[in-house]
Protein backbone atom coordinates (compact mmCIF):
# COMPACT_ATOMS: atom_id res chain seq x y z
CA UNK A 1 0.00 0.00 0.00
CA UNK A 2 1.21 3.28 -0.87
CA UNK A 3 2.09 6.28 1.86
CA UNK A 4 1.85 9.60 1.26
CA UNK A 5 0.43 12.61 2.55
CA UNK A 6 1.17 16.19 -0.04
CA UNK A 7 0.80 19.56 0.94
CA UNK A 8 -0.56 22.25 -1.64
CA UNK A 9 -1.11 26.24 -0.72
CA UNK A 10 -3.25 28.74 -1.78
CA UNK A 11 -6.62 26.08 -2.55
CA UNK A 12 -9.85 26.81 -3.07
CA UNK A 13 -12.85 24.60 -1.51
CA UNK A 14 -15.94 25.39 -3.83
CA UNK A 15 -19.01 23.40 -2.58
CA UNK A 16 -22.42 24.04 -4.64
CA UNK A 17 -26.28 22.86 -2.85
CA UNK A 18 -24.77 21.83 0.66
CA UNK A 19 -26.92 20.52 3.05
CA UNK A 20 -25.34 19.81 6.26
CA UNK A 21 -26.59 18.79 9.64
CA UNK A 22 -24.28 19.58 13.19
CA UNK A 23 -22.78 16.52 14.85
CA UNK A 24 -23.67 16.60 18.32
CA UNK A 25 -21.68 14.38 20.08
CA UNK A 26 -17.99 13.23 19.25
CA UNK A 27 -18.34 9.50 20.02
CA UNK A 28 -17.84 7.54 16.98
CA UNK A 29 -21.26 5.72 17.71
CA UNK A 30 -23.20 8.81 17.26
CA UNK A 31 -21.41 10.05 14.48
CA UNK A 32 -21.94 6.86 12.77
CA UNK A 33 -25.46 6.67 13.39
CA UNK A 34 -26.21 10.96 12.40
CA UNK A 35 -24.47 9.95 9.55
CA UNK A 36 -26.97 7.12 8.38
CA UNK A 37 -30.24 9.49 9.49
CA UNK A 38 -28.69 12.28 7.29
CA UNK A 39 -28.70 9.66 4.55
CA UNK A 40 -32.26 8.82 5.34
CA UNK A 41 -33.38 12.35 5.42
CA UNK A 42 -31.69 12.88 1.66
CA UNK A 43 -33.45 9.74 0.60
CA UNK A 44 -36.73 11.01 2.26
CA UNK A 45 -36.84 14.09 0.55
CA UNK A 46 -35.83 12.53 -3.04
CA UNK A 47 -32.65 14.50 -2.99
CA UNK A 48 -29.90 13.45 -4.96
CA UNK A 49 -26.46 13.15 -3.56
CA UNK A 50 -23.20 13.38 -5.39
CA UNK A 51 -19.28 13.56 -4.21
CA UNK A 52 -18.40 12.22 -1.19
CA UNK A 53 -19.29 12.73 1.98
CA UNK A 54 -17.45 16.35 3.89
CA UNK A 55 -16.79 16.48 7.58
CA UNK A 56 -16.20 20.46 8.66
CA UNK A 57 -14.31 20.36 11.69
CA UNK A 58 -13.94 24.21 13.61
CA UNK A 59 -12.90 25.13 16.94
CA UNK A 60 -14.57 28.03 18.92
CA UNK A 61 -14.33 29.26 22.35
CA UNK A 62 -16.95 29.26 24.84
CA UNK A 63 -16.34 30.92 28.44
CA UNK A 64 -12.86 30.92 27.18
CA UNK A 65 -12.38 27.21 26.61
CA UNK A 66 -12.40 25.85 23.14
CA UNK A 67 -15.45 23.83 21.81
CA UNK A 68 -15.05 21.38 18.76
CA UNK A 69 -17.79 21.76 16.49
CA UNK A 70 -18.75 18.96 14.06
CA UNK A 71 -21.07 19.20 10.69
CA UNK A 72 -21.71 16.32 8.27
CA UNK A 73 -22.37 17.57 4.32
CA UNK A 74 -23.34 16.79 1.20
CA UNK A 75 -23.46 17.91 -1.87
CA UNK A 76 -26.96 17.46 -3.91
CA UNK A 77 -28.14 17.70 -7.30
CA UNK A 78 -31.05 20.00 -6.97
CA UNK A 79 -32.11 22.99 -4.05
CA UNK A 80 -34.79 21.06 -2.03
CA UNK A 81 -37.88 22.93 -1.68
CA UNK A 82 -37.95 23.15 2.30
CA UNK A 83 -35.35 21.96 4.64
CA UNK A 84 -35.83 21.65 8.30
CA UNK A 85 -33.88 21.72 11.35
CA UNK A 86 -31.66 20.46 12.42
CA UNK A 87 -30.47 20.33 8.80
CA UNK A 88 -29.36 23.78 6.75
CA UNK A 89 -29.08 24.35 2.58
CA UNK A 90 -25.82 26.58 1.67
CA UNK A 91 -26.69 27.05 -2.51
CA UNK A 92 -22.34 27.97 -2.70
CA UNK A 93 -19.89 27.36 0.11
CA UNK A 94 -16.84 28.66 -1.61
CA UNK A 95 -13.37 28.42 0.88
CA UNK A 96 -10.72 30.51 0.32
CA UNK A 97 -6.76 30.75 0.94
CA UNK A 98 -6.48 26.88 2.56
CA UNK A 99 -3.91 24.56 2.70
CA UNK A 100 -5.00 21.29 1.26
CA UNK A 101 -3.47 17.60 2.62
CA UNK A 102 -3.76 14.73 0.24
CA UNK A 103 -3.59 11.73 2.52
CA UNK A 104 -3.14 7.93 1.07
CA UNK A 105 -2.47 5.15 3.12
CA UNK A 106 -4.08 3.43 6.19
CA UNK A 107 -7.34 4.85 7.37
CA UNK A 108 -6.41 4.93 11.16
CA UNK A 109 -2.88 7.12 10.27
CA UNK A 110 -5.42 9.95 9.06
CA UNK A 111 -4.34 12.30 11.87
CA UNK A 112 -1.07 12.43 10.14
CA UNK A 113 -2.46 14.33 7.70
CA UNK A 114 -3.61 17.06 9.84
CA UNK A 115 -0.09 17.27 11.98
CA UNK A 116 1.74 17.45 8.62
CA UNK A 117 -0.39 20.74 7.72
CA UNK A 118 0.30 21.94 11.53
CA UNK A 119 3.80 22.06 10.60
CA UNK A 120 4.27 22.82 7.83
CA UNK A 121 1.81 26.00 8.72
CA UNK A 122 3.97 26.29 11.62
CA UNK A 123 7.39 26.54 9.25
CA UNK A 124 5.88 28.63 6.81
CA UNK A 125 5.00 31.15 9.59
CA UNK A 126 0.99 30.36 8.14
CA UNK A 127 -1.71 31.05 10.61
CA UNK A 128 -4.23 27.88 10.32
CA UNK A 129 -8.01 29.49 11.31
CA UNK A 130 -8.83 26.15 13.11
CA UNK A 131 -11.69 25.23 10.52
CA UNK A 132 -11.29 22.11 8.57
CA UNK A 133 -12.99 19.96 5.76
CA UNK A 134 -12.38 16.23 5.31
CA UNK A 135 -13.13 14.65 1.74
CA UNK A 136 -13.11 10.93 1.41
CA UNK A 137 -12.00 10.70 -1.92
CA UNK A 138 -11.69 7.20 -1.88
CA UNK A 139 -11.93 3.59 1.02
CA UNK A 140 -11.74 0.40 1.18
CA UNK A 141 -11.47 -1.48 3.99
CA UNK A 142 -7.73 -1.14 4.67
CA UNK A 143 -6.36 2.36 2.74
CA UNK A 144 -8.29 5.47 2.21
CA UNK A 145 -7.42 9.04 -0.18
CA UNK A 146 -8.93 11.77 1.60
CA UNK A 147 -8.30 16.19 1.02
CA UNK A 148 -8.36 17.55 4.01
CA UNK A 149 -8.47 21.45 3.48
CA UNK A 150 -7.85 23.89 6.04
CA UNK A 151 -8.36 27.43 6.46
CA UNK A 152 -5.28 29.95 7.15
CA UNK A 153 -6.05 33.62 7.96
CA UNK A 154 -4.70 36.10 5.79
Amino acid sequence: MDREITIVEDKVLKLKNVLSKELVSGDPAETQKSAHMFETYIRSKGLEPYGPMIIKTSVTFEDGRPRERKEIMVQIRDVPKKVEPPYAFTELLRVENCLLARYRGDTFNLPMAYGKMQVYAFEKEMDIAGETYTIVVEQNENSILADVFTVVRS
